[in-house]
């Protein structure tokens, strides 16, 4: 019995700029991030890690192989590491997990795996998986089980599984039956007692700490809003509502914070919760006594959280950082207040700019780096969205040129993509999507930063041409 598991590299934006097989994924963010930037980007695959860790708890032999934390540069890297990794297991399954921009490298990588061994379940996981389990099953004969939302007990189940009786019996998953057809048993009602899961493996945690990203731990997991464009909060909702957004204990998760900074001296913490706080007054109790509880223990290392813009409350934040926050990504989208109804956002309170402003300054002046997450275009952009989008980039204060080039992404099996299917806005609609303009003015804007930032420019001369884009996009109207 054993389990070998596997995350490709990311090789698709390498390969699209002429860089495949001669850079690796981090190499090439090494390349135009700053190091202060860097050095808050996460690098492990706790998902991966945390199914490591169950595995290994009860008992079954387990082998992982993370292309992107190898810094493979080629897909082949990664396998002949699987190969090699496979050698010291009897493999029952291999389990497969990333986001759609891997989806065609995990299709190669389990086409091998089937041939190499034939006999074990070619599982895959992931919010994408969950999101369009029966499109990969009915169309990829490479996996026979699709993984749906926690993965952690289902992986345990299927290792010395043999048949569709016994994959029936396991809760959480989807999987072509010997009929051939896509069965499905849903999740248990009750969800994972995270504190009841043992903590992630730390196999990968040296790897990351010597290319110069930072240590990751997650504190909770899933969320409670549904906003059209993003897997987690979709997933959520396609699941059991107990499912959606669960928070650790934090007792355990100092724990893990102390024993990172112990028997590692992380320099950095990062974590990757999509969200690590929410307006909720027992969310925001719980953040105060996670701040609270950092310093009693005197943990000495800078940290950084992602939150929404509505739950930036002022008190709870001086709090953080009191305890080592000073870098916080905001997800504010865009400048229009009907794109983020579009987009589902739902604040519950009047957006304009001048409410990004003052949540945004209330952190600033706590001394906190905020990093604004804005969505600049999408397929319907119009000139009036892309002047209100200038005032909240400038009202923000976060000067990068990927805030005038950012592009909304249609995950496949958002409530998003599905609207632009059916729209016909979609270019290419799986299994990485991509749109088109509805007004070639908007595409005029985007290629206009784009040479300038092509040619070495930096904030100011990519604002000017965006903004003068822009001017020229409305005296033509």
């Amino acid at each position: 019995m054993g389990v070998l598991l596997a995350n490709p590299p990311t090789l698709a934006a390498l390969t699209a700029r002429g860089l495949g097989g001669k850079i690796s994924y981090f190499e090439y963010e090494c390349s135009f991030t700053s190091q202060d930037g860097y050095k808050s980007y996460p690098g492990e695959h706790l998902g991966l890690m945390s199914l490591v860790s169950v595995l290994r708890e009860a008992d079954i032999p387990v082998r992982c192989v993370n292309g992107q934390v190898e810094c493979h540069r080629a897909l082949g890297e990664t396998w002949q590491a699987m190969r090699v990794a496979g050698r010291s297991l009897d493999v029952d399954v291999v389990g497969f997990s990333g986001p759609c921009q891997v989806f065609d490298e995990n299709v190669a990588l389990a086409r091998r795996s089937r041939r190499e061994w034939p006999n074990a379940i070619v599982a895959l996981g992931h919010h994408f998986a969950t999101l369009n389990f029966h499109r990969i099953l009915a169309d990829y004969p490479e996996f026979d089980v699709v993984a749906l939302g926690d993965g952690e007990e289902t992986i345990v189940k299927l290792a010395g599984v043999s048949g569709d009786s016994d994959l029936a019996s396991i809760p959480g998953i989807a999987w072509r039956g010997t009929d051939g057809r896509v069965h499905v048993q849903p999740p248990p009602a009750e969800s994972i007692d995270l504190d009841s899961l043992p903590e992630v493996a730390r196999d990968e945690l040296l790897k990351i700490l010597n290319i110069g990203v930072s240590a990751t731990m997650y504190t909770t997991r899933g969320c409670p809003y549904r906003c059209s464009y993003c897997t987690t909060g979709q997933t959520a909702g396609l699941l059991h509502k107990k499912l959606g957004y669960r928070q650790r204990s934090i007792t355990p998760v100092m724990d893990e914070i102390e024993r990172l900074v112990t028997d590692y001296q992380i320099p950095h913490l990062t974590i990757t919760d999509d969200l690590f706080v929410t307006k909720a007054p027992e969310s925001l109790a719980r953040a105060t006594e996670f701040a609270l509880a950092f310093r009693t223990r005197g943990l000495q290392v800078p940290f950084m959280v992602d939150c929404r813009l509505d739950s930036a409350d002022v008190d709870v934040f001086s709090e953080l950082v009191k305890a080592g926050l000073y870098r916080v990504f905001v997800g504010i989208e865009t400048g229009s207040g009907e794109q983020l109804a579009f987009y589902n956002k739902r604040y519950g309170a009047p957006y304009d700019v001048d409410y990004v402003r003052r949540q945004v300054a209330g952190l600033q002046e706590l001394g906190i780096d905020v990093i604004p997450g804005i969505l600049t275009y999408h397929p319907a952009t119009t000139a009036a969205e892309l002047r209100e989008s200038l005032k909240v980039i400038d009202g923000c204060g976060y000067k990068s040129t990927w805030q005038f080039l950012c592009e909304v992404f249609a995950h496949p099996g958002t409530t998003l993509w599905s609207y632009y299917r059916q729209a016909g806005w979609l270019r290419e609609e799986w299994p990485v999507p991509s749109w088109e303009f509805q007004n070639p003015r908007a595409n005029d804007v985007r290629d206009a930063v784009l040479r300038v930032v092509s040619d070495g420019g930096g904030f100011e001369e990519a604002r000017t041409a965006f903004a003068d884009a822009v001017e020229r996009w409305e005296a033509a109207d």
